[in-house]
């Protein structure tokens, strides 16, 4: 799958966290580098959205980056998918 844009990647995972996090409300009023864990990021969410993110991007989480500080953000998650796709 090609992410053509920034934009678009972002997109794709902000309507990613909004399907499993659940605050979509709450999610339209952060910005790209405001902490997720306001939301209710936890370790049963993280799990959930490493999954998610694996299924969607078709990317693989290497043991070593799952970190929760790879989920802080929009754009920390956007950074590793991308760093990801072109490995």
């Amino acid at each position: 799958m090609t992410i053509e844009t920034k934009d678009e990647l972002k997109e794709r995972i902000i309507n990613l966290l909004k399907e499993n996090l659940g605050n979509a409300e709450e999610l339209d009023q952060l910005g790209p580098d405001d902490d997720l864990s306001v939301l209710g990021v936890n370790s049963m969410t993280f799990i959930k959205l490493v999954i998610a993110t694996e299924m969607e991007f078709g990317v693989t989480w290497k043991d070593e980056d799952l970190d929760f500080r790879n989920f802080m953000t929009v754009n920390t998650i956007m950074n590793y998918i991308s760093s990801s796709s072109n490995e």
